[in-house]
């Protein structure tokens, strides 16, 4: 058990730990495309050893100071059944259907039949047929057909796109389709590296003249929820070749950390506070977006380039927290999120909506009723929508106690609402320590607690 005690100032400098999230999509993209990879740095927890264990039958994993290689194994060799933690498995529809489009079982200790149900609704849309059954007491999921082309007159959603770049990476299969939104996705930096492609490119017909151009980016600010984007997304999967030298991967830093210590410093604005190794891809930084909403001035400054993309320092000015809708598109990128996004409603003026979550209601228990339990014991006042949830904001919060051991980026974010109570916080911290084992003396370090 975690003890957060009322702080009144976050400061100092703080450079992000590798993603373990990355770190595991990295290798099933190595198995995927049966490339040997070297991925660095790795930073050896419980969590990531537990990730190792689970591709086990699929991989042989070796770890030497802070680089992690993957090697994947043949295929006939290589195992078809993969457990798997539904409530650890991160960019999870990317990676299920991954294994899924590879012919792999993959089994979970927890699921829900909702989820399934939704799954094989999305993978029926595509041609694609899962079928379910027991494994080892596990509920596995499985294709045993795939079709030998993907319809491309269906009309895709931001729901679709996780599921079906997974299903073609795991099948190694060429595609393209329109959009009429922004696709943002972690894969598609990386997918280079190992000789892939997943290219962006817009329909709109560009003006010549600078000041047409002026007048029709005007115009598309002001049209943009009508969604008068059109984007062509182009999937190059089909391997020419293999090579045995492995492919070298850099990973940024920890997205989720990223996303809890932003929430702390909003909360804690006194002192100076500088996060080294954020990601600040689109996709990485919900957070960030929803306090610019609020009108914060973000200091990025990019430092470096990784294998997922850029990557800087983070410094947050002093505003006031006031409440904002936020569209919640597309979900996979934001489920991670919506934690530390509740979080800055509950402390900010006014009241703020967050919608598009209704996959949540997927999981079991059902992912929106769960935050919601978390916001009862803080005790802010919040309304329920069948896709999401209304926070109004408050100022003054006694300490809670989250005594169920919630995932870590649960758990996390609302340690971050600890500091800004009047007393005491106690937080479950199993998953914490599973994830970031040095989390109490990082805090301990940054925040400066009252007496």
């Amino acid at each position: 058990m975690f003890t957060v005690k009322p702080a009144k100032s976050l400061h100092g400098k703080f450079i992000l730990p590798p993603s373990p999230d990355l770190f595991f999509l990295s290798a099933i993209i190595s198995i995927a495309s049966k490339q040997p990879v070297k991925i660095s740095p790795y930073y050896d927890t419980p969590l990531n050893g537990k990730r190792l264990d689970f591709i086990k039958g699929l991989a042989d994993c070796k770890q030497e100071q802070n680089v992690c290689t993957i090697i994947p194994k043949n295929t006939e060799k290589s195992s078809s059944f993969i457990p798997v933690s539904y409530d650890t498995l991160p960019y999870r529809d990317i990676i299920v259907f991954t294994l899924l489009g590879m012919g792999k079982t993959v089994a979970f200790d927890s699921i829900s039949e909702k989820k399934i149900a939704y799954w094989k609704k999305i993978a029926d849309k595509f041609g694609f047929r899962i079928e379910s059954g027991l494994f080892d007491d596990k509920t596995g999921l499985t294709i045993n057909s795939f079709p030998e082309t993907i319809n491309d007159n269906l009309t895709f959603t931001e729901t679709d796109i996780a599921p079906l770049i997974g299903l073609l990476l795991g099948q190694n299969q060429d595609f393209s389709f329109n959009t009429d939104f922004i696709f943002s996705n972690p894969l598609r930096l990386i997918l280079p590296a190992f000789g892939f492609e997943l290219s962006v490119k817009s329909l709109m017909r560009k003006e010549n003249d600078p000041l047409a151009r002026r007048i029709k980016l005007i115009q598309s600010k002001k049209m943009q929820k009508s969604r008068n984007q059109k984007f062509i997304v182009t999937a190059t999967f089909s391997k020419k070749s293999i090579s045995e030298k492995p492919v070298e991967i850099t990973l940024p830093g920890d997205e989720i950390l990223g996303a809890i210590l932003i929430t702390s410093k909003c909360l804690l604005p006194k002192g100076s506070f500088v996060l080294n190794n954020m990601p600040l891809e689109t996709w990485a930084t919900p957070v960030l977006s929803y306090i610019r909403k609020m009108g914060c001035k973000i200091s990025i400054q990019e430092t470096s380039r990784c294998s997922f993309g850029s990557v800087g320092m983070v410094s947050i000015q002093k505003f006031e927290l006031t409440g904002r809708k936020m569209e919640c598109n597309p979900p996979e990128n934001y489920y991670v999120y919506i934690p530390a996004l509740v979080i800055l409603a509950a402390f900010a003026k006014g009241q703020s909506v967050f919608r598009n979550m209704e996959d949540l209601r997927n999981d079991n228990p059902d992912g929106i009723d769960l935050i919601e339990s978390c916001i009862r014991k803080l005790g802010a006042r919040h309304g329920e929508m069948p896709d999401g949830i209304v926070v109004e904001g408050g100022s003054d919060f006694d300490g809670f106690d989250l005594t169920e051991n919630y995932p870590a980026h649960i758990s996390g974010s609302f340690c971050a609402a600890g500091f800004k109570c009047l007393g005491e916080t106690h937080i479950e911290d199993e998953n914490i320590k599973q994830r970031w084992p040095d989390f109490e003396k990082i805090i301990s370090e940054l925040a400066e607690f009252r007496s």
